[in-house]
């Protein structure tokens, strides 16, 4: 069984699209399990309206983050393989045939994406994601810097039974899949996008500089390195 894990925040302009980009691709016995954060948007009443039994919905409890409600999904999850996928990109043709087939030989593929920016009234592929950040391997690389980003990213159970429960003070959570992956783990990098990977203003996360300063950094690279250890 397949899961596809999300974490939804107010993404009721963006979340159609993308749901329909992964669903159009998987097979009837799969389950997309969507953790929503407390939306005060349209979220909710988007995906109701697809009317799709393959979408689980998880209502919010309290506000998480990012982090920690994607580990909700993630422990709601029942697939033996597991992607991850962000409620405002498109995955494009041909992704989940692709990584299904890495998976038979390695336990966590990440792969390139397209970055896509606004243009006008559209959206325009502005390079590659890997051209921004770059794959490394190894668990020191990505403990230091992580290279991995979460929609991109698939791996199979025992990954995640390893992973889970997350750590407190993560910096990301694709930032520990990756590394505990790396450290007991096969790890492969499809270098070819297969995700249009969508950049504005309301994004969780941002490739790029981190806007965190330099004693925060440091504390989560203490945490972490506590966590990997």
């Amino acid at each position: 069984m397949i899961s596809v894990c999300m974490a939804s925040y107010n993404g009721g302009k963006y979340i159609r699209e993308q749901l329909e980009s992964i669903l159009s691709q998987l097979p009837s016995d799969v389950e997309i399990v969507i953790a929503d954060d407390g939306s005060t948007d349209d979220t909710l009443q988007v995906v109701e309206s697809l009317n799709e039994p393959r979408i689980r919905m998880l209502p919010a409890e309290k506000h998480l983050g990012v982090i920690y409600n994607y580990e909700r999904a993630l422990l709601a999850s029942k697939g033996e393989i597991v992607f991850l996928a962000d409620q405002d990109d498109v995955w494009l043709p041909g992704k989940v045939t692709k990584v299904l087939d890495a998976l038979k030989e390695f336990d966590l593929i990440a792969h390139d994406a397209w970055m896509l920016r606004p243009s006008e009234s559209s959206w325009t592929r502005s390079g590659k994601l890997n051209d921004i950040r770059a794959y490394k391997s190894g668990v020191v690389a990505n403990w230091w810097k992580n290279s991995f980003t979460g929609c991109c990213m698939a791996f199979r159970r025992n990954v995640l039974d390893r992973a889970l429960p997350f750590p407190k003070n993560l910096p990301m959570h694709d930032q520990w899949l990756g590394i505990v992956a790396e450290k007991f783990f096969k790890v492969k990098f499809i270098d070819e996008p297969l995700v249009e990977y969508r950049q504005h203003s309301t994004n969780a996360t941002h490739i790029g500089n981190s806007p965190a300063g330099v004693f925060q950094k440091i504390k989560w690279r203490l945490d972490l390195l506590k966590a990997i250890i």
